[in-house]
Order: structure tokens, then sequence, then C-alpha cells
């Protein structure tokens, strides 16, 4: 009977429920079922309950829960929701064997949860929510030989080592199924295949569980209650939750509305943390942050609050146009970040720092209702270039790749005359300073870094001058290029010579016992075809399409001794001397005898010259204090020769270095200076302490300096270059006056023909295009003179640059009108009359004229600007379209309105000589281009009398209205049609003189710009008399006018005008 007995609970292993015996028939277990029920319930069903207790609902399981069933083998509750397991649940069950806990919610495992099974083999507790075991777990289980424990958050770290060493001790196997989930590094790996040395606790912190509840940006208004709530994986003893506000540390404060409660721990897995703000103030606005600490490292969860006050501000809708893209930044509300899309680039590789493609902008708007600076860090960049550059700054550089890397750059730099951002300055300093590193392995990198050196000095001075400012980048630059000579030169390699089209390099590995002084002159062969020629300077920049050709290059030559140099007289055969040092004998023995070695190591000596001092850029006054005026700046005159050593120190000269230079620009108060890299702001200043001037000639200067380094000639420079930021630079003085002459004339004949015009015998026609020419002339003329040079103020100069465009194109479209009006005037003949003929016809509309030379230009604009708003003004030293968008939208327009106007010209001049013109003067005379249109004039004009056509000719009317040839009474008083089309040829071809020499007065530099501002001058006052005295300073016999001496006025006299339409 006992034989039978233990056969049938065998059988038992609580599977899904089956009912059945007697008085205990469960269809399933209630999770609100007593737990000590239970035993009970299989006391009484043992033979048949084998599949009770799974797939229910039971939540927990309490002391003492399964005893009586001593004989029961298999027990099975899988697929539960047990959550606690206290400490003897599993008394009473001295036979099991086999125990299935997995797929519940347990957390808490010790050691005193499976007390009472000694003869337990098999135990299966995965599927359940722990993250780790703690030491000693399975304590109670000595026969236990297989065991599975896998979970979704199982952590396979250094909190688990004493698994594999306790398994192999008790002979337990861990099942194949126990795979690791975190770190990512073990992910998916079987437990029992990893060694002790893998289960550490080492890199980034890795959490199952970490959430903060809200976990978006929160905008609430002043006096609202908001509760937080932070949860995280528990690892132990040492896991801790901490509040953060702005990265200070937040601590419980009732008065201020904080409340932090204590933090709670779930099931020995999950630890929670709540803070409530429960009356939110406008200093509770920031960044809060949750923090969870442990030995192994931190991990956080942040987000934003945004605190509105009752009478929150905001920032208007802006549009912001960089180097990164352009961005609409929308009506945002104080204290909200805005956030913009990227420019997508679908095709590039380039990585991001902090990102990836596509990523957005972000931008804050403060309380105050004004936008921050935002951070478009994560943005590509717009350009090319600037973007390739980037790409270069990013590569990582080693031994290997450095010197095709350098051959790369030194290709993308060839180009640097056309870089248009500051960022490319920058980044290709920075490739250069990483290639220093290499020089000593690599001498062909000198080559490369000292072509991009002198390529970099191509750039326009302002990119150069904001590289300066932002990282420094031109002191990067020059900072390198001295250190070469002391990374390269060794007892085997003990000179190097490196030529370029700026730049010149030249070092010598000396012994300073031996040394009996070095002299270098810095020269280049003359330009071909140019005996004497300057060289280039920064007035003068070659073209960047072109390759100097080697001999263009700068060089040095150098001798031992202190021989006599002359620039004036070098004595190589077609080359012109730029500089020259002498470095005198006693060099290094200028150090005092207690500091100078026992033995006299090697020392590098170098010498480097700079062509001009773009790469020397100064925020500061360019000369020592006192020693030029209030107001006034210097500039770089001559080249910028260095000498340096490097391994031996120099102390103090006993004997100057003499030092002469070559100036490429004029100027005058000229001083010796040397570049001091303690300048303002640490981006280094010029600095004449130490040298002084010895001569100065017009070409060449002298000077001795008591110490090593960068040494140039300042002067005060008739055309400083101005510098971003800087407040702009006027024209010469001779354009203002000549512009308000210009402007005076102008005006005074538009005011005279709009005050008299029922005097002024004048055609509507005739009237309108006069006016319209006068006064878009007048525009471009004043537009010019004050606003050319506002380049400081980005608004008023793209605005500038807009008027200018619109009206210079107006104003010759309105000469090319009026060309055709007097071409075709000189070309018609009116049909003879015929009976019956009605009344002539009314004239056509002047609105065909307004459509031509005023709609044309306002689509052109509009279309410019439409595309690219920083068409005008974009890094240019005026305001007007940038080069290239200016050949499609200026000067291809302006070549056509110019070919069409010149063929109307030739081809009414070629009338006016031809033999039809000779014979019809005494025949016929020219009528209106539109039949029917009348004069401006006096009634009594208008039907009888004398009256001007469009050509000014003087017509007469006679009774029956046919148009008779009519004779003035004064011929002087006449204009031919030869004498109109000579005026209106004059007026152009002044205009365009006018326009061009106003062109070169703000693009070109010393004597060629004060050239070009008297020849301005001398037109815009041409023009101006000439257009005066033609309209408004004939006078011509008088005749009686009703009520003509009480409508005359400015240039008008009781006689009879000359004709309109001559411009």
């Amino acid at each position: 009977m006992a034989n039978s007995h233990r056969r049938h609970s065998k059988l038992l292993d609580y599977s899904p429920p089956m009912v059945a015996q007697k008085s205990c028939t469960w269809s399933r277990v209630s999770s609100k079922t007593p737990i000590h029920s239970l035993s009970q319930c299989l006391r009484c069903a043992q033979p048949q309950a084998r599949r009770l207790l799974s797939n229910n609902k039971i939540t927990g399981l309490r002391n003492g829960s399964f005893l009586g069933l001593s004989l029961l083998e298999k027990l099975d509750l899988r697929n539960n929701v047990i959550s606690t397991v206290q400490p003897g649940a599993f008394l009473g069950l001295g036979e099991l064997k086999r125990l299935d806990l997995s797929n519940n919610r347990i957390g808490c495992l010790t050691s005193e949860t499976f007390q009472g099974l000694p003869r337990l083999l098999r135990l299966n507790i995965s599927g359940n929510i722990f993250s780790s075991l703690q030491p000693g777990v399975f304590d109670e289980l000595p026969a236990l030989k297989l065991v599975d424990f896998g979970t979704e958050f199982l952590t396979c770290d250094c909190r688990l080592r004493w698994l594999p060493s306790w398994a192999r001790n008790h002979s337990l196997q861990l099942s194949e199924h126990t795979l690791c989930a975190y770190p990512s590094a073990l992910h998916a790996q079987a437990l029992g295949g990893l060694q002790e040395a893998q289960l550490r606790c080492e890199g980034a912190l890795e959490l199952h569980t970490h959430y903060l509840i809200p976990s978006r940006r929160q905008v609430v208004f002043q006096g609202d209650r908001l509760p937080f709530q932070c949860s995280a994986s528990y690892l132990g003893n040492d896991t801790r939750i901490r509040w953060y506000h702005n990265r200070a540390p937040v601590d419980s404060d009732e008065q201020a509305g904080i409340l932090l409660a204590e933090s709670l721990i779930h099931d020995c897995t999950i630890i929670t943390s709540e803070l409530t703000l429960s009356h939110i103030g406008v200093g509770a606005s920031g960044e809060w942050e949750c923090s969870v600490s442990t030995v192994q490292g931190n991990a956080s969860k942040k987000v934003e609050i945004v605190v509105l006050e009752i009478s929150a501000s905001y920032c208007p809708a802006e549009r912001v146009a960089n180097n990164r893209g352009d961005f609409r930044w929308p009506r945002t509300l104080a204290g909200i970040t805005a956030y913009q899309s990227c420019l997508q680039y679908p095709f590039t590789s380039v990585p991001l720092s902090g990102g990836t493609p596509g990523t957005q902008a972000s931008r804050l708007c403060d309380r105050a209702g004004r936008w921050e600076p935002g951070d478009y860090s994560h943005c590509l960049y717009t350009n090319d270039i600037t973007r390739v550059l980037y790409t270069f700054v990013l590569m990582p550089i080693n031994a290997s790749n450095a010197l095709t890397l350098a051959h790369q750059l030194r290709v993308y730099t060839a180009e640097a005359a056309s870089f248009s951002d500051m960022m490319d300055v920058v980044y290709v300093a920075q490739m250069i300073q990483k290639f220093l590193g290499y020089v000593d392995q690599i001498k062909e990198l000198v080559e490369d870094m000292v072509d991009m050196a002198s390529n970099l000095m191509l750039v326009d001075e302002h990119l150069l001058w904001l590289a300066q400012r932002e990282d420094k980048a031109c002191s990067g630059i020059v900072g390198a290029l001295e250190r070469i000579g002391g990374a390269v030169l060794n007892p085997h390699a003990q000179h190097i010579s490196v030529n370029s089209r700026n730049v010149a390099l030249e070092a010598y590995l000396i012994k300073p016992h031996s040394y009996v002084g070095l002299t270098c002159t810095a020269f280049q062969r003359r330009e071909a075809g140019v005996p004497g020629a300057r060289p280039a300077g920064l007035g003068q920049n070659p073209s960047p399409e072109l390759e100097p050709l080697a001999d263009q290059q700068l060089r040095f030559r150098c001798t031992t001794g202190r021989p006599n140099v002359s620039l004036s007289s070098f004595h190589i055969k077609n080359s012109v001397a730029l500089a020259s040092i002498q470095l005198p004998p006693s060099l290094f023995s200028s150090l005092p005898a207690s500091l100078a070695p026992p033995v006299s190591p090697d020392c590098t000596l170098q010498l480097l010259i700079f062509r001009n001092g773009r790469l020397f850029r100064s925020h500061g006054n360019t000369s020592r204090p006192g020693a030029v005026g209030p107001g006034r700046r210097r500039g770089v005159a001559t080249p910028v020769i260095f000498a340096g050593t490097s391994g031996c120190g120099v102390g103090n000269l006993t004997e100057p270095v003499a030092i002469s230079l070559r100036h490429w620009a004029e100027g005058a108060e000229p001083v010796a200076a040397w570049w001091s890299q303690e300048g303002p702001g640490g981006a280094g200043g010029w600095s004449s302490e130490g040298c002084q001037l010895r001569s100065s000639q017009p070409n060449v200067s002298s000077l001795h300096c008591q110490h090593l380094g960068n040494v140039a000639v300042l002067m005060e420079l008739s055309a400083f270059p101005r510098e971003v930021g800087a407040s702009g630079a006027g024209l010469h003085p001779v354009v203002y006056p000549c512009t308000a002459l210009l402007l005076l004339c102008l005006f005074s004949t538009i005011i005279t023909y709009i005050l008299n015009h029922s005097s002024i015998h004048v055609s509507r026609k005739g009237w309108h295009m006069l006016l319209n020419l006068c006064f878009h002339m007048a525009m471009t003329s004043a537009v010019f003179a004050g606003g050319i040079t506002l380049t400081n103020y980005q608004m008023v100069c793209q605005a500038v640059g807009i008027t200018l465009h619109y009206s210079s194109l107006s104003t010759l479209l309105w000469m090319g009108v009026k060309a055709r009006v007097l071409h075709k005037e000189l070309t018609w003949r009116a049909p003879p009359p015929q009976e019956g003929d009605s009344a002539p016809p009314a004239p056509r509309p002047m609105l065909r004229f307004y459509l031509i030379a005023g709609g044309i230009p306002l689509i052109i604009c509009g279309i410019t600007a439409a595309v690219n708003i920083h068409n005008y003004r974009d890094h240019s030293p005026y305001c007007w379209l940038v080069w290239r968008p200016s050949l499609g939208a200026f000067y291809i327009p302006v070549a056509l309105i110019l070919l069409i106007t010149w063929i109307y010209f030739l081809c009414a001049g070629l009338h006016l000589r031809g033999p039809l013109a000779q014979s019809s003067k005494g025949v016929t005379s020219r009528v209106s281009l539109d039949q029917g249109e009348e004069l401006r004039g006096s009634t009594r004009l208008r039907s009888s009398g004398p009256f001007l056509s469009d050509s000014g000719s003087l017509l007469a009317t006679g009774s029956a209205g046919v148009v008779t040839p009519g004779p003035p009474e004064d011929g002087d008083g006449l204009y031919s049609p030869g004498v109109q089309l000579g005026a209106l040829v004059t007026t152009h071809f002044l205009y365009l003189a006018m326009w061009a020499c106003g062109a070169l007065a703000v693009s070109q530099r010393w004597l060629p710009r004060v050239v070009c501002s008297c020849l301005y001058g001398v037109a815009a006052s041409a023009l101006g008399l000439f257009v005066f005295t033609h309209h408004c300073g004939g006078k011509y016999e008088d005749i009686t006018l009703a009520g003509a001496e009480a409508a005359g006025g400015g240039c008008m006299k009781t006689g009879l005008w000359k004709s309109e339409t001559t411009v």
C-alpha cells in the first residue's frame, strides 16, 4: 500500500488545473485564494493534482505553504504572478526533485528561499525579473545538478563572478538557456560558457530599466503642480537616485515647494524616487535631472521645464542664414527652445560630432523675448569646400596616411582665393598643426605645409581676421612654420630649404662655437617683360586660377659672415630682393656663462619670409602705446621676415640684428615692429619695443632689432584694410560734392518740369521719359555715395545693393526706350490725309514704357533676391552683388541693353546722314509717333500756332488739321534730330563713365582708387551740368504766352522751351 502511494505521489506536477477529488473540486485556483488552503487541497487531491497550480494568478508563497506533502517529487508553479516567496515556503517537501518557478515576477531570492529542499535536482527560475543572484543563494540545495535562471534582465557582471567557481565545486550545471541580457558586449551569450575574467564591472553603466516621468519637455504656468517619478534598476545597496536642477543638487524644501520622497525598492529589482513641485515658480525653469549612481558609474535622464508667467512675451519670427544653412525661426514663446531641421545631404558620408546628418539646430528664446545665439553644430556646412575640409579634420592621422592627406589638402588649398567661410581657414590651420607632429618622420610634409600656408595668404583679409578671432588660426599657422626646423633637422639632415609663392623657409643645423655670422636675402625673379616690376602685395593679388611659375616663388640666398647687401642693387640677374637679414657673429656668445651648457649642442637656426602681413592679424592697435594718435591704425607695408633658434638659447644681443625690407605698399610714418604672441586676447600683436628704424626710403626701410622673431615695417596706410565689425570706410572726399552737384542739377530739372508742365511745350510721352530718366540717375548716384560702403549693417547693405541693381538697370532701359522712340520718329512717315478721315486716334498709353523700363529690373532683382538674399553683400568690401550671381543678374542684361541701344544709335545716325533725311528737311516735318498725341502747353497754343514734336521740331497746324512745315522764327532755338541724337548719346556715355569710375573707385586701392574717384567726380559733374543746361538753360525769343510769367519758375523763362525728349 505504501509503494502504491509512492507511485501515485510521483505524478504530482502542478500544471494546468484539473478538478476533481471529492470536496476539493477546483477548476482554477483563484488569485485571491489563501495560500494556506493549497496544502489541504493537495492532500485530498494528491492522486490527480499534477496540473493544479500552473497558469493561475497566485501572487505569493507563504511560510509552510506545502506542509504535509513530504512525498511530492515535482512541483510546477510556472506562469503565475508570484512576486514574493517567504523564507520556509517550501518546508515539508523533503522528497521534491524538480521545482519550476519560471515566468513569474520574483525579484528577491536568498538562501532562505529554498530551505527544506535537500533532494532538489533541477530548478527553473527563468523568466522572472531579477537581474543578478546573491552569493550563497543555492547553499540550501546540496543535491542541485541543473539550474536555469535566464531572464530578460540578467546582467553578467562582477556580481555573478562567484557563480562559475561555485558551480564547478558543487558539480552544478548551468542550463544552456541561461543567456546574458546585459552588458551589450555579452548579450545572448550563455553564462555557462563565460570565463570569470569576462564577468567584470567596467565600461559605461547599463541599466535594464531607467525612465523618468514625464520624459518630454513640459510647459507649465507659474503656480502649477508637477510631479516627477524616476525608476531604475536596483543593483545593490550602493544604488542611489539623486535629483538635480540645472546641474545643482536638489533637496526637499517645503517652503520652496519641493517635496522629495524617500526612495522605494520594489522586489529587489527596481528603485523608485518621487519628486513633486507643489507650486512652481519662475526659477523652476530649466533642466531637471534624475541621476542613478552606483559603484560602477552614473546614468541620468533629463527633462526640460518651461515656466510661463502670466504675461509671457514672445521672440519674433526671424530668418538666420549662416554657413550651416538657411533657418527660419518661428515666433516662439519666451523661455522655449525652438528646433529646426538641418538641410539634408542624402549622398554625404561626413560624420558629425554629437549627431548624424539631418539632425536639428536649436535656439533658445530667453525670458525677455530675445533670441539667443543658436546651436548649429549638428548641421552640415552648406559650402562644398567647407564640408570637405571638415572631413579632413575628422579623419584620424598617423604616419601611414599623413603624407597622402597632406597632398590632398594641398590640392584643395590651391583654390584658397575662392574660400568664402572663415572655417575653411580654421580647418586648414588645424591640419597644418597636426602635420607638424609627423615632420620628423616624413620630411616631405614640410613642403606641403609651406605650400598650404602660402595658399592661405590668398584668402580674403576679412576671412583671415575672422578665423584669427575664432580660433587663432593665423597664429597657429605661423607658430607651426616656426617650429619646423627644430623638428626636422638632425645630424643626418642639417639643412632644409622650401620655396613657395608667398612663403619661403630656410633652416640650418649649426654649432654655436663655430658660428661666424649669417646673412640671408629673400628674393624672387622679376615678372616676365616687366623689368623692375614691384612684387605683388596686398593690393595686387595674383590670379587664383593661374599656377605661379617656379621662378616667381620666394627663395633665400644665404652666406656666412657679414657681407654688404643692398636690396636696390641685388646682384642676381633678373631678380628683385624683398628682404635681407644679418645675424651678428655674437648671436650665441650673448648667453651668460652661468647659463651656457658645458658642451655646446647643435642648434637649429631657421629663417622665414612672408610676402605680406596677411597671417599676422591683430585685434588692437598695431604699435606701442603713444606711437600713433587716437583712432589711427597702422598696417604692414613690407614683407615679414622671421629668424629664430631651436635647441639653444639666445640672450640679450650685444650687436643688433640688421634688417632691410622692401615696401610693397605706400604709406606714412613708418615704424619698425616685431610680432609678439602676447597680444590682445593671446592672439598676438605688433610691438615696436626693441626695434628701431635706422632709415626709410620710398621703397626700402632699414632697421635694427635687439631680439629675434617676426619683424616688419608698419605704416599709416591710406587704404588700411577694414576688419569686419569696424566702421565702414567712406569714399574719397571728391565723390560727395560732385554727387551733390549732380543731384542738384537733376532735381532742379525734375522740379521745373513738374511745376511748369502746363507751360512747357513737350509731349506727354517725352515728359514721362525725361522725368523717369533723371529720377533713376539721381537714385543711382545718391545710393552709391551714401550706402555703397555700409557693409557693417547687413540689412541696410542688402537694401543698398538691391536699390543700386534696380536703378542701374532701369536707367539704362529708359535710355534704350528713348533711343528707340527717337529712331522710330526719324524713320516713320505720316500717311497722306484722305477725304473723310476721322479725328486723329487717341495716344497710346504710357504703361508700355513703364513695364519695360521699370518692370524688367524689378523682375530681375526680385528673382535674384528670392534665390538667395545673400547674393547682395556676401563678405564683400562694398554693398553690391556677389561676382558669380552678378554675371547673370546684371552684366549679361546690361550687355544686351547696351547692344540694342547702340544699334538704335547707329541706325538713327545712319538715317540722319542718308540722302532721304537731307531731302526731307524742306518737305515735311516729323510728327509725333503716336497720332493724335497733344503737346503739353496752353489751350491757346494747342489750337493754333507753332508747337514741338517729340524730337523738338517746330510745327504748325493749318485750319484743316494738316501738318505743314513751320520753320522757327529763330533758327538757334531749334534742335535738329542730329542734335537730339547727339545729346542722348552724350548723356548715355557720361552715365556709363560715371558708373564705371564709381565701381572702380570702391574696388581698387591706392593710386587707382584716387584716380577713379576723381574721374567719377568729373563724369558726375559733367552729366549733371549737361542735363540741366540742355533742358533748362536755353532761352528763345520771347513770345506772348498767357500766364507764362505766373506759371514760370526754376529754369522756366518767358520763351519757348527746347524739346524735352532730348536727354
